[in-house]
């Protein structure tokens, strides 16, 4: 009688240090489940992997990745060897929200060479809500420069950089801005090969609709084709100096 009552009293500690363990295991669960939430909710598009671009081809087509394609494209000498280069803006087929990698296409006999590739050249084509960043869009290249110009009528206004091969690299060298609002409006050019920042203010509500405009000296180091970002640049000049 006493040995079948110890069976009983250890089969019933068993059971419930068993029942313990499970309920620790379940209450676990949810904790690591949120822990690693902000992980997934926080990815930068940027830390995506992006697309990969061969090095040169002989034909442009050939240098568009899987779920891309042209979406603006221009063509003139761009490093002054008399050559005709090409400039590509694509975007993506599957995604019109994503990054448009931008392309520097230079002649090199009857090849193309991908001698620089931008990210921040130009704001995705669409917004998260589905409508476009822009009205207007264009990339072309006159005298040299390669000149990227986004238009619209919301708050994103206008933005125009101004590109450059300086000692072989692809220069940011110019950015003008221009927004408006209600009652005025503003526009912003920056030199920054010469660190100059100019801004004009426009008063519309009156009839004359008088102007004022200032000019700062402000250096920024070397911008370069493929990191620099127009619109960033000038934000943080209007923060520095602007008023």
């Amino acid at each position: 009688m006493k040995k079948h009552i110890l069976n009983i009293l250890i089969l019933f500690t068993l059971v419930t240090f068993s029942a313990c363990r499970n309920e620790e295991k379940t209450k676990a669960k949810p904790a690591d489940t949120i822990a690693h939430q902000p992980d997934t909710l926080n990815t930068n598009k940027l830390e995506m992997p992006l697309p990969a671009f061969p090095n040169m081809a002989y034909k442009v087509e050939n240098l568009i990745p899987k779920d891309y394609e042209i979406d603006l494209e221009a063509d003139g000498d761009l490093n002054n060897d008399a050559v005709a280069d090409k400039v590509i803006v694509l975007v993506k087929t599957t995604d019109t929200t994503a990054l448009r990698p931008m392309l520097v296409l230079l002649k090199q006999g009857e090849a193309y060479s991908v001698d620089a590739i931008s990210y921040t050249a130009f704001d995705p084509k669409y917004r998260e809500d589905g409508f476009k960043n822009y009205d207007f869009e264009e990339v072309s290249i006159d005298s040299g420069k390669l000149v990227t110009t986004m238009q619209a009528t919301g708050p994103n206004g206008s933005l125009e950089g101004t590109y450059k091969y300086i000692n072989e690299e692809l220069v940011l060298t110019h950015i003008t801005t221009f927004n408006m609002g209600a009652g005025g409006q503003t526009e912003q050019k920056f030199d920054l090969l010469k660190g100059i920042y100019e801004q004009t203010d426009i008063n519309t509500m009156k009839e004359d609709m008088p102007s004022e405009t200032t000019t700062k000296k402000y250096k920024i180091p070397k911008a370069i084709f493929k990191d620099a970002d127009p619109r960033a640049i000038m934000t943080e000049a209007f923060r520095k100096v602007g008023h």
